[in-house]
């Protein structure tokens, strides 16, 4: 039976807030301002390829693993770039889409949020927030009256390490000042959600959001408030 966890660290986009609209409409809409007109899907797919080449591409082998703000903002750069090649005003078009995911109104709360945290507060248990993003996080975490009572949020620009190395975990750790089994990470990446974690000896579970979710997964944050529960029947 896992030790009942002082400290449940919630991931944030894909765990507790999704872009609305989606990353993939809102740089549709905002390319066509700076005259790129391309398909949805074709953004969609160029995003995905330019997220996933953007830890090669923007830090050099020394720096794997580790960020900044400097480095976040200038890695966003990149990927806009490498999306909307085409745009007029590459810069004009970058900073636009970069305040507009600043903003908590382009953002939304998943459905089961407000009941889980309220539940967990009933519970009496400790609630954080750790993600891989910038200082932008506070501002849309700010936005959400749900989340604003979340008294930690830890970002990898601020903590100088990026999940799922293992620095990130490590100084959440000295942060909270617990040890690394009583902290349980939820999130919807099984690399940064879970194995990272798990490496560095906290309890992990992935949260996976679809109808037919995988079963070592729970399939919404209610789980959560089940398996607490019946941790503490046990």
């Amino acid at each position: 039976m896992p030790v009942r966890p002082r400290w449940i660290v919630f991931d944030a986009v894909g765990t507790l807030i999704t872009p609305q609209p989606s990353v993939a409409e809102a740089y549709t809409s905002v390319g066509r301002r700076y005259g790129v007109d391309l398909p949805v899907e074709v953004v969609r797919q160029r995003f995905r390829t330019a997220f996933h080449e953007s830890e090669t591409a923007c830090f050099a082998p020394q720096r794997r693993g580790q960020t900044s703000e400097v480095e976040e903002l200038a890695r966003w750069r990149w990927i806009v770039r490498e999306v909307l090649p085409e745009a007029a005003d590459a810069e004009a078009c970058f900073r636009e889409l970069w305040d507009h995911f600043a903003q908590a109104a382009n953002w939304r709360c998943y459905d089961d949020v407000d009941t889980a945290l309220t539940g967990l507060r009933q519970r009496n248990m400790n609630v954080a927030i750790a993600s891989n993003f910038d200082e932008r996080l506070q501002e849309i975490v700010r936005g959400f009256s749900v989340l604003a009572e979340v008294p930690r949020v830890f970002v990898s620009s601020a903590l100088g390490a990026r999940k799922p190395d293992p620095q990130f975990y490590r100084r959440i750790e000295i942060d909270l000042a617990t040890d690394p089994q009583t902290l349980l990470m939820v999130g919807d990446d099984h690399q940064c959600d879970v194995l990272g974690p798990q490496q560095c000896g906290w309890q992990a579970r992935r949260l996976h959001r679809s109808p037919d979710p995988d079963i070592d997964c729970w399939g919404s944050l209610g789980d959560l408030i089940d398996w607490l529960d019946h941790t503490a029947a046990a």
